[in-house]
């Protein structure tokens, strides 16, 4: 330990001020490229090492819909009927209605005339879309 001690103070200079470097502050730019490299290492990495495992692919037959022990009767690309997409996009539209009125409910006082005016013009709009559903008749069954 004494030796070390001795070899580090014959560097030391009494009239030089001992220069430290820096630290480098990254910015959030250079750890977003930093995490986009290791990203891409990762996924490399990853897909690389799915080819060494899997080996060969399957015989195209093996790839074939599997029915109970049974070969496929019909195709399985049958299309949907538009009533699905239709009563989806109602969900998701008055879902998103008791997302964004639920904060307008918790400030009621807060927000005033303004805020009414606005979120009765947001629940006329959403009613159109009903009356819209309706007409076409997407909620029958």
């Amino acid at each position: 330990m004494c030796a070390l001690r001795d070899y580090v103070l014959q560097f030391k200079d009494e009239n030089k001020p001992i220069v430290n470097l820096p630290m480098i502050n990254p910015t959030p730019e250079v750890f977003l490229l930093v995490f986009a490299i290791v990203a891409m290492i990762i996924a490399i990495l990853l897909l690389s090492l799915n080819r060494l495992i899997a080996g060969k692919p399957l015989p195209r037959k093996d790839e074939a819909p599997f029915e109970c022990g049974l070969n496929p009767t019909t195709s399985a690309k049958k299309s949907l009927s538009i009533n699905y997409f239709l009563i989806a996009s109602a969900f998701l539209i008055f879902e998103l209605e008791t997302a964004i009125l639920w904060p307008w409910a918790v400030n009621y006082w807060e927000l005033g005339i303004a805020g009414m005016i606005s979120a009765v013009s947001f629940m006329i709009i959403l009613l159109l879309g009903l009356f819209y559903l309706l007409a076409k008749r997407a909620l029958t069954i």
